[in-house]
């Protein structure tokens, strides 16, 4: 009987401790029963739900809660491609979809509106937030939203449409990508319209208006071939020209931005202009191209001036691959100027037969600009180079020993006797083991990339 009753004493010993074991794992750390929600997702037909955690041990541990629960809120919330939505016609092209998917998730981010705070908790080592919103506020939200989306991008639409008409193709493009940026977070659903044509599907027709437009302009050279001189902007202005067809006439467009540039050369310089009422456009860097037979400059319709600057943007990635972006090409023979050279290079006080760093220079001017004559009254340009290298310092323990060079560079024209260009590379460091000459040497190399990489640029540049 004793044995019984100290058997039954124990059970409830062990009842009682197992009891107060549940009971601690369902507690807050300020003694809250954890809620259901913690325990198990709810699930609901007019809510979407979202539940966030954060580590207490992190910093900002509430704000990652709420963050998190606002994004596992945004999860719940589909988007569902329209069947007449522009998007339909870049199913297949991964970046532009990788674009959408990302802006898409920026778009529900920012619509959502009037969501609820349901609850938090705090364990002991998680913080939890529960967020709600109302699938038929969220629904009726969306409707307003694109109604009043779709009005402005009409309203755009129209005007492009009447400056299109006057042929004001500038303002007509800008009030197109306008249009666009109005209805752009809501390409995925139905935007059908009424307006002057009748039904149409704005996202649809801003793309391919402006992909017609895109295909009416011309833009060509003012003639077949130009003869320039090298450096010089006394030749005859390089032009080009842009047109629009329409009614099967070519008519000149006014006030276009186009870009000029080198696809086919080492040249990074562009140059924006805009077309003048005649159609012009005066390329000013033309002589910037090195001498050569049909050196191709090509002129681009700017399309940042309307799809935005950014690397990436909806639009751009829409037109990324459209063929029909309207561009020209404009050829040039470039020939080159009559130049006399001088120099005198040293090295520790010495002269230097071998002239190393001005002989890299005059090869780098032969290849672009100039061909070198013996006999100066012979010459368009008279180039003088002054280089020298003097011995540094040595640090004995090391064995490491410093040289510092200099070079001085003019360019005088030869009939007028007034310089053009004149620079300085002014104790260029070189620093090497074992002796002063390796030094020197790398003085040396670190002079001849700052020629190539800073001084001819700059030389391009001039107008002589």
């Amino acid at each position: 009987m004793k044995i019984c009753k100290h058997f039954s004493g124990v059970l409830a010993l062990v009842f009682l401790l197992t009891l107060c074991s549940c009971s601690s794992t369902q507690l807050s750390a300020g003694g809250k029963k954890k809620p259901k929600w913690v325990r198990e997702r709810p699930v609901s037909n007019e809510y979407y739900i979202g539940i966030g955690m954060a580590n207490k041990s992190g910093d900002n541990y509430i704000k990652v809660a709420k963050d998190n629960a606002l994004t596992d809120l945004i999860s719940e919330i589909s988007v569902k491609i329209s069947s007449n939505s522009v998007l339909r016609q870049f199913e297949n092209n991964v970046e532009f979809r990788e674009e959408f998917e990302s802006y898409t998730k920026t778009k529900v981010k920012d619509e959502i509106e009037d969501f609820e705070h349901v609850d938090s908790y705090e364990g002991k080592d998680n913080y939890w937030v529960y967020y709600r919103l109302s699938k038929e506020k969220y629904a009726r939200m969306k409707r307003e939203k694109l109604e009043k989306a779709k009005n402005l991008a009409k309203d755009f639409y129209e005007k492009a449409k009447k400056a299109e008409e006057k042929l004001d193709l500038h303002n007509a493009l800008n009030y197109y990508v306008k249009s666009f940026e109005a209805v752009k977070k809501h390409l995925d659903e139905d935007l059908s319209v009424f307006t002057l044509e009748g039904r149409i599907n704005l996202g649809n027709a801003i793309y391919q208006n402006i992909q017609e437009i895109f295909s009416s302009i011309n833009i060509e050279p003012g003639q077949e071939l130009y003869e320039i001189k090298a450096l010089s902007s006394n030749t005859t202005p390089v032009k080009a020209f842009v047109t629009y067809q329409k009614d099967g006439s070519q008519q000149p467009v006014n006030n276009l931005p186009v870009v000029f540039s080198f696809p086919e050369l080492d040249i990074d310089k562009t140059e924006s202009v805009n077309s003048n009422a005649a159609g012009e456009l005066v390329c000013s860097i033309a002589e910037m191209a090195p001498k050569g037979e049909r050196q191709k400059i090509k002129a681009t319709l700017n399309t940042e001036v309307y799809f935005g600057e950014e690397k990436r943007t909806l639009l751009k990635e829409m037109f990324k691959n459209v063929s029909n972006v309207p561009h020209g090409y404009i050829v040039v023979n470039v020939s080159d100027l009559k130049a006399y050279f001088e120099a005198s290079e040293t090295q520790f006080g010495k002269n230097m037969p071998s002239k190393p760093i001005a002989k890299l220079f005059k090869k780098e001017l032969s290849e672009d600009f100039f061909s070198f004559v013996d006999e100066k009254d012979n010459a368009d340009v008279h180039i003088k180079v002054d280089a020298n290298i003097i011995k540094g310092k040595k640090m004995d323990r090391f064995n490491l020993h410093t040289a510092y060079a200099n070079c001085n560079i003019s360019l005088t024209n030869a009939k007028t006797n007034a310089e053009i260009y004149s620079t300085g590379l002014n104790n260029i460091k070189g620093m090497k083991t074992g002796s002063f000459s390796m030094a020197a040497q790398d003085a040396r190399k670190k002079v001849e990339e700052q020629i190539r990489n800073q001084i001819i640029p700059d030389i391009r540049k001039i107008n002589f």
